[in-house]
């Protein structure tokens, strides 16, 4: 049976509610179409990428534009630009996970920017996944370029990511098509639910030798 817009909608705002995480009081949504529009504000970075993924986990949700503002609480202490770029390095530093030796970070006004590379796509999510938590973050450009430290063959990167794919429950491998060209994979195709879609996004992330990851699947 069929769900209509406005229990969608409820759907959405009931979820966004449930999260801890988000104060949803000051969000607001639109939705037509199974594409999903988040304005107003959040109080931290972490606050808005989490309503993002509510919202995507509700049935129905084709698609999802966020652009909600991180507008941080009266009478919290606000760390400077120069105390943001400090502790993002510190972060990155202390994480093992991370070789930072060639990343830099700038810091203006709350927005981050990452520039620099890394050897691993996975690193360069990481990385931004520990930057945008720190205090102060109120938007994070991620301008790192992966630089793989050894050669791999583009069709073996492709066999590679099919075949993680093919060994999950959540997709049929048969409707999806993945290219790759000199390190940079699209897939392209067809998934049932967000779950899988973000389970392809993920396991190209994952993948020796991928330098970027563009998702094309279209939920049906």
């Amino acid at each position: 049976m069929a769900i209509s817009k406005e229990e969608i909608k409820k759907n959405i705002v009931d979820q966004l509610f449930w999260d801890a995480r988000v104060d949803a009081s000051g969000i607001t949504v639109d939705f037509s179409d199974g594409v999903v529009v988040l304005s107003g504000t959040a109080p931290t970075y972490l606050a808005k990428q989490a309503a993002e993924q509510d919202t995507k986990a509700v049935p129905g949700v084709k698609s999802v534009r966020n652009e909600i503002f991180v507008r941080f609480p009266s009478g919290v202490l606000i760390p400077s630009d120069e105390e943001i770029k400090g502790n993002i390095k510190n972060v990155l530093a202390w994480d093992s996970n991370i070789d930072d030796s060639d990343i830099m970070v700038s810091v203006e006004k709350g927005e981050v920017v990452l520039d620099g590379s890394v050897p691993a796509f996975w690193q360069k999510v990481h990385a931004e996944g520990l930057a945008v938590n720190v205090n102060g973050v109120t938007y994070l450009h991620n301008r790192l370029s992966v630089v793989p430290s050894k050669h791999f063959v583009d069709e073996l990167i492709a066999r590679d990511i099919a075949a993680a794919l093919d060994r999950t429950i959540d997709i049929n491998v048969n409707d999806i098509d993945i290219q790759v060209e000199n390190g940079n994979v699209v897939i392209n195709g067809t998934v049932s639910n967000w779950t899988a879609y973000r389970t392809a996004e993920n396991f190209a992330r994952l993948t020796d030798g991928v330098t970027d990851v563009i998702n094309n699947l279209i939920i049906s």
